[in-house]
This record gives C-alpha cells, structure tokens and sequence, in this order.
C-alpha cells in the first residue's frame, strides 16, 4: 500500500537529518503513530525519535539538547524547542550535564533539605518567639528534581517580611547552577492564653473572671494573643466570642469611660475660676473623646472633652 505523501516528506526529513547513507535515529508519526526510519525496527526507531530525558539540562541559562552521534546539528534548534515545552509543561526530568562524548546525571537535591531551610528562615525571623512555634512545612512535588546545589541554600520570607498564620517562604540555589522555588510554612504557637469561660458579645467590657488561661494550639505567633488578664482593664470586645475562644488583641477596643445617659460634671475652666454643672451624657466617650452633654441647669447642650469616667471639661 502506497505511503501518504506526508509520510514521504517526513522520510526525505529523516534521510536530511542522518547526513548519511547510513540509518538515521529517527521516525515518521501519522495520527499517533510512529513509522520507523530505514534499517531500525519500530522500537528501535521510537527510542531514537526521542531523546532520553537524561540528555537535557540548563537551569540558569535555558534547555539544550546534546546532539546525536550522526545528526546534522543545524536541525538542533527544533529539537531543542520540543524539549524545552516538555520541561515547560511541567514534567519532572533528572538533572544532567553533558560532556564531550557522555552524559553524566547531575544528582538531585533532597526536598527534605529545602523543606528545613524553609522552616529555619521562620524560626529565625520569629526571634524569641521561636521558642513556642510549631511549624509544619507544605509537601514538596515527589515528581521535584532538581540539582544538587553547592552552596548553602538561601531561604525568605516573601511579602512584607512578617510571620504569619500561613508563610510563603523562597529558596533558592546562588551556586553553580540557580533555580528557586516557593513553599507555605503553617505556623502555630502553643502556650498558655486567656480563653473565655462562656460565649462574650460585642462591645462587652471585659474582666479577669470572664477568662481562664489554658495551653493552646493558636495560629500565628503567641504576641497575637493576651496571657496576662490585667491586660484586659478598659478593654472591651470589637467582635463577639465563643465559649472557650482564644482572646487575640485584635479581638479588644478600649471601653468607654462614660456611657450615653451617665449623669457626669461638667467642668469650665478659665484663668484663676473654675465652673462646675451637673449634666448628662449623651454618647459614649473614651478618655479624649469629644463628646456631647446636657447642662441639666441651663438645658443647654455643650461638647466638652472625656477627662475620666465622670469628667467631661468644656470651654468658657
């Protein structure tokens, strides 16, 4: 049966690449499959139309391809550009080099040795906190290779620099060859906390009998989190919180010191004379707060200034 003409083309192709009468390691694909090269059988010819992965690397200058013994190298660039989008695609190839006459696989870095690096650069930026940290690092790719580096490998924290809940740290290899890759590091503190005792809504002001201190697995680093319930004078809740819910200081806003409706003094001062006046409030205030009162004399509403919780100081 007469080949196809593509097939013809692709023959005259391969006997272009052999640069000789003799077999050339090539092969004809027609919807799939392949045809084999004069003198080669299909297996043959099928193992020499690809080459082995082992015979490209280049990792900080780009893929090559080392040529075969027979081939006219002018046609390297395309064959280069087919491996080169095998690499792209994601598929996980050995490290190599290639010297004249052989081709020597390069060993491969430990992923474990990427993953302690990682966790090393937390630690680290962490300081006295790493004291308390649990860190468990993302699971490398097993289809990973890449090549031995021969300088300590260089590990950071990307974005801003900060520890966090989940932290995305850099390695790389500045040695012979260069490549850098990305892995997440969650981080945990365990240590004793203030957890509440019962369910805490918004805007509750908060006292020592509404926490017990319990050792806890919390997210982050521990300084997110209060230890000490004297820390919770004049605090109050920004959010609500759960029955046995460590308490994070984003969780806390200053409590005001006067409440809308509080019955106050009103205070005017001038030079060498002070005026006082029993008034109401009415809005909350924090210390420094402008707030508005009424004169409960006069009935006249004035805007003075949170001094204490029971003093608001207005102008004459």
């Amino acid at each position: 049966m007469p080949r196809p003409r593509a097939h013809r083309r692709g023959r005259n192709f391969c006997d272009a690449i052999a640069g000789s009468r003799e077999a050339a390691p090539c092969a004809v694909r027609s919807s799939g499959n392949a045809l084999p090269a004069r003198g080669r059988s299909l297996p043959q010819a099928a193992a020499a139309a690809v080459p082995e992965r082992h015979e490209t690397v280049a990792w900080d200058t780009g893929t090559s391809l080392a040529p075969f013994a027979g081939m006219n190298t002018r046609f390297l660039a395309g064959a280069t550009l087919l491996i080169g989008t095998t690499l792209l695609a994601g598929a996980a190839v050995p490290a190599t080099a290639t010297t004249p006459g052989r081709t020597r696989a390069l060993p491969s870095i430990d992923g474990r040795s990427i993953s302690r690096a990682a966790l090393q650069a937390v630690r680290t930026l962490a300081g006295r906190s790493a004291a308390t940290l649990s860190l468990t690092a993302a699971p490398l790719d097993p289809r990973l290779r890449l090549p031995a580096c021969d300088l300590p490998l260089e590990a950071f924290v990307t974005g801003d620099g900060q520890v966090r809940a989940q932290t995305t740290v850099g390695v790389r290899c500045a040695g012979s060859v260069h490549w850098t890759i990305y892995t997440s590091i969650t981080v945990e503190s365990v240590a004793p906390v203030l957890t509440a005792r019962y369910a805490l809504p918004r805007d509750a002001v908060l006292t020592a009998a509404d926490f017990q201190l319990q050792t806890r697995h919390v997210p982050g680093l521990l300084a997110s989190y209060l230890s000490n319930p004297a820390a919770l004078t004049d605090q109050r809740l920004r959010r609500p919180l759960s029955a046995g819910e460590p308490l994070s200081i984003d969780a806390l806003a200053p409590a005001p010191l006067i409440r809308r409706g509080q019955q106050v003094v009103l205070v005017a001062r001038g030079p060498g004379i002070e005026v006082r006046a029993a008034g109401v409030a009415l809005s909350d205030g924090r210390a420094s707060d402008h707030i508005r009162v009424q004169n409960l004399s006069s009935q006249r509403i004035v805007e003075g200034v949170v001094r204490s919780d029971s003093v608001v100081e207005t102008p004459l």
